[in-house]
């Protein structure tokens, strides 16, 4: 991975700013500047890895990242994907001195890691700041828990309909897209068989609900893959 020393100003300007950092006055900004390195990561390197010392608060500005954990059996599970603005292993910042899951980039990222204490000094001086970080962590426990129980609900179908959706609705919006994971990821993503997955997306293109050309989606009915969604 690259690694880039921001400029002492930059958080002052920065377009990716986000609003848990509003609170903070120019001096604590300019702070946070200096404890701050940015960083890039191409698809498939790991940006942080289970059972890692937290040492880094991590602020992904643009790309994609996998949080992935590992069970005992070696199996992992895709548990979440961070898009650009998330605070990526929020989760385990206060719970945990390591991290609980595998941050992977799933398409080239950047991404500013700001040193653990500075934030933990900001949190300790800065009562509005605590509090919207707070209300973050709360947001994002909220929907990786919404999202799993929604998946739980669904039947195969409806569980591959609901990733194209998301992949879709939530991320490049857009019915045109390039896959930003593997069949085997989506399985993950999803608590699928690998073989399940592929039987159904080739439902989906032999219905013409959707296009597929290696990684390429296009969705060609939206409202026939909704309704797969909801009732497989």
């Amino acid at each position: 991975m690259k690694a880039e020393v921001c400029p002492g100003t930059e958080c002052l300007t920065c377009g990716f700013r986000s609003e848990v950092f509003a609170s903070l006055p120019d001096y604590q900004l300019e702070e946070l500047s200096r404890s701050k390195v940015l960083m890039h990561a191409k698809k498939g390197e790991t940006i942080a890895r289970q059972n890692d010392s937290i040492e880094g608060f991590i602020f992904l500005r643009d790309g994609l990242a996998k949080l992935c954990r590992t069970n005992a059996e070696g199996r992992e599970q895709i548990v979440g994907i961070a898009t650009p603005n998330d605070f990526v292993g929020l989760l385990s910042l206060f719970s945990s001195k390591t991290y609980n899951y595998s941050i992977v980039a799933i398409e080239d990222s950047s991404y500013c890691s700001v040193e653990y204490d500075m934030v933990m000094n900001l949190v300790g001086s800065n009562g509005e700041f605590a509090r919207n970080l707070l209300a973050k962590i709360s947001r994002v426990s909220d929907l990786l828990i919404g999202s799993r129980l929604d998946i739980d609900l669904l039947q195969l179908r409806g569980r591959v309909a609901y990733i194209l959706c998301f992949f879709a609705n939530e991320i490049y919006h857009s019915t045109r897209f390039n896959l930003p994971v593997s069949r085997r990821e989506i399985a993950e993503l999803i608590d699928m068989r690998v073989e399940n997955v592929v039987r159904i997306l080739s439902e989906f293109r032999r219905d013409r609900i959707i296009l597929i050309e290696g990684t390429y989606i296009e969705i060609l009915d939206k409202e026939k893959l909704s309704w797969a969604k909801m009732h497989g």
